[in-house]
């Protein structure tokens, strides 16, 4: 599910800092593709992953993790298959519900996940 700020810091409190976060609430975000995906050098092979996340102060870490099917706080590092740098930049106004969006280009898209006062985006290529 999608949490919700309510008033809340999020970054540095609700969601700690230089830590494994689930992306999202409850259940670990399920991430799905058909196609193989590169962001930046790292590709990603068709198939199921759960997204976990790695906030600093000044951006993140994407983490593709092969494990699936899990609840959002039960992470297991060993089974990572990929992680990549996320791009900060201000969220403003402040986003109020966690958003995951995907937006496409002509060779792939943008991946952008925002909340609070952060968006985080990470470019990808369709590898043909």
């Amino acid at each position: 599910s999608r949490p919700l700020k309510r008033g809340r810091v999020i970054f540095g409190n609700v969601v700690p800092l230089n830590q494994v976060w689930r992306t999202g609430a409850n259940a670990a975000t399920m991430f799905t593709t058909d196609k193989d995906l590169t962001f930046g050098s790292t590709v990603i092979p068709a198939g199921k992953y759960t997204l976990w996340t790695v906030p600093t102060p000044s951006g993140a870490q994407l983490i593709f993790n092969s494990e699936t099917g899990q609840w959002g706080t039960d992470y297991h590092p060993e089974k990572d298959f990929a992680r990549v740098n996320l791009t900060q930049t201000q969220a403003s106004p402040a986003v109020e519900e966690f958003v995951i969006d995907v937006q496409p280009q002509s060779s792939g898209g943008v991946l952008s996940f925002a909340w609070d006062d952060r968006r985080w985006t990470a470019p990808f290529t369709v590898k043909q």
